[in-house]
């Protein structure tokens, strides 16, 4: 779907991100999934 060069753990951030503001109305799903975009980037993997 796109043609970026990101790691994984990016593109799981972005599409958290993008599922927050589909639920922008929505104040616990919007928050839960901006915080999940969140740390999705910044958790450094364990490997």
């Amino acid at each position: 779907m796109f043609d970026w060069s990101l790691d994984p753990r990016s593109m799981l951030a972005l599409l958290c991100l993008f599922t927050a503001f589909a639920f922008w109305n929505n104040d616990l799903l919007f928050f839960t999934f901006a915080i999940m975009a969140v740390c999705t980037r910044l958790v450094r993997p364990s490997i």
